[in-house]
């Protein structure tokens, strides 16, 4: 059993509209601001008396709903509205959300002290209340993955735009290329790693690891680190492939295919990958998507690529019976051959 708003809290979001609402549909192009204005427009209500800006947008969500044996795909549209209060330390805007019962704020630069009207610029700094710090991540803090975002207010409207690094308009809700790709130093590897080193129930080594940094102690580590620690000679790598001696037994671990989007909505996965010893050969072939990009796959048919589930809303109803994404590949085929070559 899935909760929506425990999925939703923790998608990544791609585009700029991370800010309210993860891709709210009530946006538009205008011209407004301008003759050239290429973005988002969202109606809000500003209050800077009280220092408070409430948004009134739309959401769409798209799902395979199953009921009786049908499968229906599903098309949720739903007006709603976010009020966030916001503070100023310095020139800096600090927009306020809670998380878990704790106040937290997302951090944005350029405009006037004391004045919300106007542009501003989306960084990747974090403010914490509890602590009344921020934090950032990154050498440019106003560049998030490669792009910049804009937020423009006005009494009554909300403008978000974004340009690439060269100062080219872009799209907020084309998908976007995960930027880390060195995927034979990733999670990944690190999960076949643990899989030839010990016995593991579930699902490890998850394709969508191959596009996150190897995690040991708790702690972000490198692919050398984790090697030495687990007693694996590492003899040559590069970031789709890594050689490496365990136990005695040489293994060749090649990732052919490596693609992760980051859209509005959740994110699509692609990976290869093929690993070779003297005991046995273990090959991953893995697609995985949301279920808006391929509504064909709602269907009886496919049910076993679906990753059904029941959804519940934030008050504990029952939402549907059904999927939000579905997968395609041997990945269990694969976990369960990392398994038979160490005698598992």
């Amino acid at each position: 059993m899935v909760s929506m708003s425990r999925f939703l809290r923790g998608m990544m979001i791609s585009c700029a509209m991370a800010f309210y609402a993860c891709g709210s549909d009530s946006g538009s192009s205008s011209n407004d601001i301008g003759e050239n204005f290429v973005g988002e427009k969202d109606y809000i209500v500003l209050d800077e008396a009280n220092r408070t800006v409430t948004l009134y947008y739309t959401r769409t969500d798209y799902h395979c709903e199953v009921e009786n044996d049908n499968y229906e795909f599903v098309k949720d549209e739903d007006a709603r509205q976010v009020k966030r209060d916001y503070l100023f330390i310095g020139d800096t805007l600090v927009m306020l959300y809670v998380d878990e019962d704790e106040i937290y704020g997302k951090v944005f630069v350029g405009g006037k002290n004391g004045e919300i009207k106007g542009e501003w610029k989306m960084t990747t700094c974090g403010y914490t209340h509890e602590s009344k710090s921020i934090a950032c991540s990154g050498d440019n803090v106003d560049v998030i993955g490669g792009s910049k975002y804009y937020y423009t207010f006005t009494q009554d409207t909300l403008y978000i735009s974004g340009t690439d690094l060269q100062g080219n308009v872009i799209d907020l809700y084309a998908p976007q290329a995960e930027e880390y790709d060195d995927y034979a130093g990733s999670e990944f590897v690190r999960s076949v790693f643990e899989h030839l080193e010990m016995d593991i129930v579930g699902n490890t080594p998850a394709p969508w690891t191959a596009f996150e940094y190897p995690w040991s102690d708790g702690e972000r580590r490198d692919i050398d680190y984790v090697a030495q620690k687990m007693q694996i000679t590492i003899v040559s790598r590069d970031k789709n492939h890594i050689s490496f001696v365990y136990d005695g037994t040489s293994y060749e671990l090649d990732i052919t295919n490596a693609l992760h989007l980051w859209y509005s909505r959740g994110t699509r996965t692609e990976l290869s990958a093929t690993l070779k010893s003297d005991k046995g050969d273990c090959s991953l072939t893995y697609m995985g998507d949301v279920i808006n990009n391929a509504p064909e796959i709602c269907s009886a048919e496919n049910a076993k690529y679906l990753h059904l589930a029941t959804f519940f809303g934030n008050n504990g109803d029952t939402l549907f019976y059904g999927a939000i994404d579905y997968s395609i590949g041997n990945h269990e085929e694969f976990i369960n051959c990392l398994n038979d070559l160490n005698g598992k």
